[in-house]
């Protein structure tokens, strides 16, 4: 299982004192687009201020009657609230577990402080995702046009196109198709698909057998990098056959 340490964090938690005003800490929170900042005292990481914290903090002066107190005569200590400090050896799903109930946690990764909102874990999930549901939606498409050109004659014409001479499996049905199956018969029933596909066989052919190699190699755990997937290829593809 993998652990929060795997996670590509990279926002470094900013912190302020906690005898600091709370004015000063809220100006350096909008200067630097931060909607929290960590708070120290005597070296110590003692909680987190936040835009809500501050707001709550305000909403009970006033409730004490003490409401004419200004942010510049009010410390950064009264708005402290819990840091929800995770360690970084904790697996990733104390990172879901933790988000669900607050907006940010802090990661301890004892020489420095790690600040992940549930912003940031949207976004990586969002680029996590986003290649798996690319390549599905993809599938689905070409079966659905696979299906468009040969109706409820299909899954004979992919038998008898895959037949026990064929080095591919015979599939059952279209949903029993790999990419390598959708590339050659679409290559060999061209005059089927040229209505839908104009004459871009050799395009077609090699867009469909390089989604299908970039879908065997993520499913199958085989990209070292991430980040360097094809992504704009899958986008194309996704957008193309989704406009034939």
């Amino acid at each position: 299982m993998y652990t929060i340490a795997d996670l590509p964090i990279d926002n470094r938690l900013r912190t302020v004192q906690y005898d600091l005003e709370l004015e000063t800490a809220l100006r350096r929170m909008f200067e630097n687009g931060y909607t929290q900042v960590g708070v120290e005292r005597d070296g110590e990481l003692v909680g987190i201020v936040t835009y809500r914290s501050v707001v709550r903090t305000l909403l009970a002066f006033h409730q004490l009657d003490v409401g004419h107190k200004t942010l510049d005569k009010i410390s950064v200590g009264a708005a402290v609230e819990d840091a929800h400090t995770v360690s970084e050896d904790e697996t990733v799903l104390a990172v879901f577990d933790a988000l669900a109930e607050h907006t940010y946690i802090v990661v301890d990764g004892g020489e420095a402080w790690q600040i992940l909102t549930d912003y940031d874990l949207l976004t990586r999930l969002k680029r996590m995702l986003e290649p798996f549901l690319l390549i599905e939606s993809i599938e689905m498409r070409l079966r659905e046009l696979l299906a468009r050109a040969f109706g409820d004659a299909l899954s004979d014409e992919l038998a008898a196109t895959f037949d026990e001479d064929h080095p591919l499996p015979t599939p059952a049905s279209v949903d029993h198709c790999s990419y390598a199956h959708y590339a050659q018969f679409i290559s060999i029933h061209w005059a089927e698909f040229e209505p839908i596909f104009d004459d871009q066989q050799d395009v077609i052919r090699e867009l469909v057998l390089e989604i299908g190699d970039m879908r065997n190699r993520l499913f199958h755990f085989r990209v070292d990098d991430p980040e360097e997937f094809d992504r704009d290829l899958l986008r194309f593809g996704q957008s193309y056959f989704s406009s034939v």
